[in-house]
């Protein structure tokens, strides 16, 4: 029969202290990530966001092309003006 030994009481607690602080370094890491894939989606939900804003942005811009025809809009004022349309120069 094998006799059991003991460490000594200083060698027990380095032992102790140094795994009790690795379990809790890897329960930091798993809470972190975690939060990096919340953070992830919510990146991803406000890109999405963007988007369709950038999409209904540019719906309503060609509702006033149509109406106004081809304009420069100041979005600050709301006011606009008109564009003439680039005559090509004539070479000879």
């Amino acid at each position: 029969m094998i006799k059991e030994k003991q460490l000594l009481k200083k060698e027990f607690e380095v032992i102790s202290n140094l795994q009790n602080l690795n379990s809790k370094n890897i329960n930091q890491l798993g809470i972190l990530e975690f939060q990096m894939q919340k953070l992830n989606q919510e990146k991803l939900n406000i890109a999405s966001t963007i988007e369709s804003t950038e999409q209904e942005f540019q719906a309503e811009l060609k509702k006033l092309e149509d109406k106004y025809g081809n304009i420069n809009l100041d979005l600050s004022t709301g006011k606009f003006t008109e564009v003439k349309e680039k005559q090509e120069a004539v070479t000879k």
